[in-house]
């Protein structure tokens, strides 16, 4: 889906002809949180800790994407979009007239599913905007800096998501998510990636009709949050040169996993140590028979009370992207499968088909 998505995005683009080469690298790498604290316990989850650098290039009218596990191919030319997944070693095209036809018989079939539900439930409850508790603000700080010898400004968008309703407490559980954004106006050599874009929209017009419009595909309401919402992001002008993503929302306090494994080992030792103790005594080893002893221990032991529970702010997660590696000439074996790769039939395809 994600690599879909980049299909999407270019349609925004604008710019002149495309006539020479320009590549550059994004690296994200998760920087903090407790959810990256969480993959501790999890065997495998280590890699979410190494940097993920993926590489945009352009050469005449093909765009690829790609990383150390796949790529996708986009030729304008050809009207084609070619996925590839090193790992599997195969790779799965579908041209353009495919990829309209697909993303119409998706909607027929949500069309057909709405349909289906209505005359099921002729008296369900009002539906609810699923965006209706989301709230994107954009805020141009006014400073600048220089990163990479590029001249940036900086833009921080919030999006909230179920916050603190009038009236309740400030504990209510809420998420945040918070975008640090240092953006160039442009990049030497982005005009090629712009200019990409142009040569897209005119060859995928279709998606910009009302018919094609995958915002179509939703009701009227969030159709309506969705362009609120853009209208707010449009207001950061330029490109994202080093970005700092902060996810924070509300957890119970108390001890974490670590604290608690720790107390839990100082209560067992304890207990052991009390044990050895008492099976030393003048009693020698009649303190512990039938667990006399131990019971006695227990019984004078007071009873505990919990501990209210409350709630409290926290760093989900932080990760960091950024820009580098702008480049005027491209590897050209990036725009081409691997010899002896096996072709496969792309995912679209199969969607298209249910």
């Amino acid at each position: 889906m994600r690599r879909i998505l980049i299909v999407l995005a270019v349609l925004v683009l604008g710019g002149a002809a495309v006539s020479a080469d320009f590549s550059y690298s994004q690296t994200t790498r998760v920087t903090g949180g407790t959810l990256l604290n969480m993959t501790r316990f999890m065997p495998g989850a280590g890699q979410i800790k190494e940097p993920k650098t993926h590489t945009i290039a352009v050469k005449g009218g093909k765009m690829v994407t790609y990383d150390a596990d796949s790529a996708t191919i986009i030729d304008a030319d050809a009207e084609t979009m070619t996925q590839v997944d090193f790992k599997k070693k195969q790779y799965a095209v579908i041209t353009f007239a495919e990829m309209k036809q697909a993303m119409q018989a998706m909607r027929a079939q949500l069309a057909q599913a709405q349909a289906a539900q209505a005359g099921q439930t002729p008296q369900q409850a009002p539906q609810v905007n699923p965006l209706d508790a989301m709230k994107i603000t954009v805020n141009e700080t006014g400073q600048t800096k220089v990163i990479s010898g590029l001249n940036t400004k900086q833009y921080i968008l919030t999006m909230e998501m179920g916050g603190a309703p009038a009236g309740t407490p400030p504990t209510t559980p809420s998420n945040k998510t918070t975008m640090d954004s240092w953006m160039a106006p442009t990049l030497p050599g982005y005009e090629e990636v712009t200019a990409f874009g142009v040569k897209m929209a005119s060859k995928m017009s279709d998606l910009a009709t009302p018919g094609m419009n995958p915002m179509a595909m939703f009701r009227e309401d969030v159709a309506a949050s969705v362009k609120t919402m853009a209208a707010e992001m449009s207001k950061m002008s330029g490109i994202p040169v080093y970005q700092t993503m902060t996810m924070t929302g509300m957890q119970a306090s108390g001890p974490s996993a670590g604290e608690a494994a720790k107390g839990a080992a100082v209560d067992a030792a304890g207990q052991a140590a009390a044990g050895a103790a008492l099976g030393r005594s003048r009693l020698g080893g009649l303190a512990g028979i039938g667990g006399l002893g131990r019971k006695k221990q227990e019984e004078s032991k007071p009873a505990e009370q919990a501990a209210p529970v409350t709630l409290q702010p926290v760093v989900l997660m932080e990760q960091v992207t950024e820009i580098s590696s702008l480049a005027a000439t491209v590897d050209a074996s990036k725009f081409s499968v691997p010899t002896g790769f096996k072709q496969v039939e792309h995912e679209m395809k199969k969607l298209a088909k249910q």
